[in-house]
């Protein structure tokens, strides 16, 4: 083999492998891009955020299927938000919060990542929910079938917070 054709190979193999290592890391297990920008809704109000809701949208992996759970958020006498989450099969599990700012919900019972409210429309009839790490995010909304101007704001909220909306599956 002439000593150009070798000098030619090895000078492709270290590019290919230049090019490896450039390459940009794998994404983490979230769902969102955890540069984009993060906050929950200066504008939320306890009291107008508490009763029942239906999980009509959530991120999962393809495997997952994301059911209508029903969520009711109420106040304890202690101050804290639980929740009574209900799956379709009727499997209820009940989540504890302390209220740390507008929106923000740090679990106390099981204890977990953060939960916060990320958007609620004027209304409060349909609420954005998720996790800093983008580990979940969910759109609540009063009834089962949400009007498709809010559903639309809900979506392009998540965009704007980094989430990948490809990964974004209705409720069955």
């Amino acid at each position: 083999m002439p000593i150009l054709a070798i000098r030619l190979r090895l000078g492709l193999l270290a590019l290919v492998l230049l090019a490896a290592c450039a390459a940009p890391p794998p994404k983490g297990e979230g769902f969102r891009d955890t540069s984009a920008p993060f906050a929950s809704t200066q504008r939320f109000e306890t009291e107008r955020f508490l009763g029942e809701w239906v999980q009509i949208a959530a991120f999962a992996t393809p495997e997952q299927v994301v059911t209508a759970e029903r969520h009711l958020y109420r106040r304890a006498t202690t101050g804290q938000i639980v929740a009574d989450v209900t799956g379709p099969d009727g499997a209820a599990e009940r989540r504890v919060y302390a209220l740390e700012g507008p929106g923000r919900l740090r679990p106390v019972a099981p204890e977990g990542e953060a939960l916060w409210v990320l958007w609620v429309d004027e209304g409060f009839r349909t609420a954005v929910l998720g996790t800093p790490s983008g580990s979940q995010a969910f759109i609540l909304d009063r009834s089962a079938i949400s009007a498709p101007d809010r559903l639309r704001a809900a979506r392009e909220i998540l965009d704007w917070y980094g989430y990948d909306l490809a990964r974004l599956q209705n409720a069955r």
